[in-house]
């Protein structure tokens, strides 16, 4: 396994570059991350959950991990754990052929990574998980990237402009295609109903953020987890959403989608399971991260209220 990090601001890209010796797929592949100052102090840890989808071959496995302002970044310890037995599908996803990434400045002022991504299958594909591994001149992991494209047509391509959080100009960036969280009854989290969504959590979440550029305040209470709502009406929701002064937020990219199992519900007792996404959004003008838990729910990805929300509407 070779793994790396890049730094900008306070936001940390870590990747590793793991290679699946095994001649079939669907095991469960963990990679967790510490994050280490100068001094060797742990200043975050954090895990990435994907499964091998590819036989005999490389996957990029990375995620972003946010430090406190101020705080610098000297090495990265990457831990690999491989279950052969997991939730992840054992059919094979077909390989995707990618172009050579193009390293350039993005308009936010950072590194993009450009390249085409060819489906030669007869099948649209739709939510591919895309990892980068940038690498400087001595091949050094130094910055990477994910990408979730909402459809690449059957026979077609289509091009992927990534941000990259990068220590320095990389020289090359390393591009796997991996499978959807769906592919072939892929268990992307454990589901409070029998009824699979039939859509990505990374989209549900986008849906979410254009509801809010919209205020549309109404159709986001209709996918708020069931058991928040019963903390407050659907007119209680939209007055109080309302009465706040918002930012404004648009949509940029979703990085990553990893399950973190049962997860409190602020504002109740109840836990349950959930997927932890992380995205890119435009504030105010400025690229930022944001994140969210998304959970399954009669066959639809539902968010919760932070715990400030339910403090500031539920009366």
């Amino acid at each position: 396994m070779k793994a790396g990090f890049g730094q900008r601001d306070e936001y940390v890209w870590v990747s590793a570059v793991v290679r699946n010796n095994s001649t079939y797929v669907g095991q469960t592949v963990t990679v967790n991350f510490n994050v280490l100052d100068d001094k060797g102090a742990v200043l975050k840890s954090g895990s990435q959950v994907e499964g091998f989808s590819r036989p005999e071959g490389e996957h990029v496995v990375g995620t972003q991990l946010d430090l406190a302002p101020g705080q610098k970044a000297a090495k990265v310890e990457a831990t690999l754990d491989v279950e052969a037995v997991g939730a992840f599908s054992d059919k094979p996803f077909p390989e995707l052929p990618t172009s050579k990434a193009k390293i350039e400045k993005s308009e936010f002022g950072g590194v993009q990574a450009s390249f085409e991504v060819s489906n030669p299958t007869q099948e649209v594909i739709k939510d591919a998980r895309i990892g980068l591994a940038c690498l400087d001149s001595a091949g050094k992991v130094i910055g990477g990237a994910a990408d979730f494209p909402e459809l690449i047509p059957a026979g077609g391509k289509i091009r992927v402009d990534a941000d990259v959080i990068a220590s320095s100009q990389p020289a090359d960036c390393t591009v796997f295609v991996g499978a959807p969280s769906d592919w072939e009854g892929n268990a992307a989290a454990p589901s409070a109903s029998a009824q699979a969504p039939a859509t990505s959590a990374e989209n549900a979440f986008k849906t979410w953020i254009d509801q809010f550029t919209k205020k549309d305040w109404s159709a986001q209470y209709d996918t708020m987890v069931s058991p928040q709502k019963k903390l407050l009406s659907k007119a209680d929701y939209v007055r109080c959403r309302n009465s706040e002064a918002v930012p404004s937020i648009k949509w940029s990219k979703a990085l990553s989608a990893t399950d973190v199992g049962p997860t409190d519900i602020p504002g109740t007792d109840k836990k349950v399971p959930a997927t932890k996404v992380s995205a890119q959004v435009i504030v105010d003008g400025l690229a930022a991260p944001i994140d969210a838990h998304m959970y399954a729910e009669d066959g639809q990805w539902k968010w919760s209220m932070s715990q400030e929300n339910v403090d500031n509407c539920v009366k």
